[in-house]
Parts: C-alpha cells; structure tokens; sequence
C-alpha cells in the first residue's frame, strides 16, 4: 500500500482566497504533524525534486546519522512500500533522492541549504560508490545523492531521464 500527503485545509486559519496550492502556507500541513520527513512516490528528476520541495517551502531530505538512516528507511517503506527485492539493484523503484549535492565543487558535498555533509565518511555507499561515474569516459559526474530502501547511498546522476521518488524535509528538523 502507498501512502501519500494531501494538506487538508486548516479550519482554525482565516481563508483568504481559494487556493488548492497551498502557496500561502510556508510548508505542507503535514509538517505540523508528521514529524522530519515527507516522501513523495511521484518521479522526478533530481533537479525535479528539489524544485518541489522548495515550491512547498521546503528543501530536499538530510540524512545526517546513523539514526536518521533508520528513519527514512522506515519512512521510505511506509510511504512508497518495501524493497522489491526483483527488481535490479539501481532501480529507481528500491531509491530515493535526498538533497546531497556536489555540483558547485567536486568532491566537497554539501546540503541544498549550503551546509556541509559532515555525515559523508560515515555514509554506506553502495559499492563501488561513491565513482563519480570514472568507469564513464566523458561522462558528466555523478553530482547528487541518492538513498536505498536498504539504507545505502549512492552518488548518482542528475538527468532528465533518471526520476525517482524523493524525500522533503521540514523545517527545523
């Protein structure tokens, strides 16, 4: 079963205008109420993602610890299903995009906020990752981030051909 994320509109809050896009809301309703991360099932690319989660106020997934790789592993499985085990190891069913970036400079990874990934040297990459793509001669890099149901990274390539599911985070988490 998927689960997915609809604001439903707050009857406490005064209603202005109709508006089914929730732009005047600074982040999803689902914020105020389920806690760090919201996971969307629709594909996107990566660049996508990230311009949906800013739409809605909000950036693309940090996973930071050890802990916070447990909680979007159990995120990813509540809101987008289990591991399908079938399917081959990078298929974009079993990943997720989170907001991990080193497009600006090579080898320094940062958050799509700007703030380093202090977490990289402890990350669980698939092997060999992360290649930046060197086994690709003439290749753009591999410049963004990438999450397995199973819990390992990948740095992988930011194209329109590659959509994935993708995880938002909330403010202040």
């Amino acid at each position: 079963t998927q689960h997915t994320w609809s604001p439903e509109p707050d009857e406490n809050q005064p209603q202005r205008t109709v508006d089914d896009t929730f732009k005047a809301k600074t982040h999803p309703y689902a914020c105020d109420y389920q806690g760090k991360y919201i996971l969307s099932a629709t594909p996107k690319s990566w660049t996508g993602a990230k311009a949906a989660c800013e739409a809605a106020g909000l950036n693309l997934a940090k996973v930071r610890s050890d802990g916070e790789v447990n909680e979007m592993k159990m995120a990813a499985e509540y809101f987008l299903g289990p591991v399908d085990e079938n399917l081959r190891v990078f298929d974009s069913s079993n990943w997720l995009w989170l907001g991990g970036t080193d497009a600006d400079e090579e080898g320094v990874w940062r958050w799509t906020d700007g703030s380093p990934i202090e977490y990289y040297d402890q990350m669980n990459f698939r092997r060999p990752n992360p290649d930046n793509a060197q086994y690709l001669r003439g290749a753009d890099s591999q410049n963004v981030l990438s999450f397995s149901k199973w819990g390992q990274f990948d740095d992988s390539f930011d194209s329109k051909k590659r959509k994935r599911p993708f995880a938002c985070q909330c403010p202040g988490t």
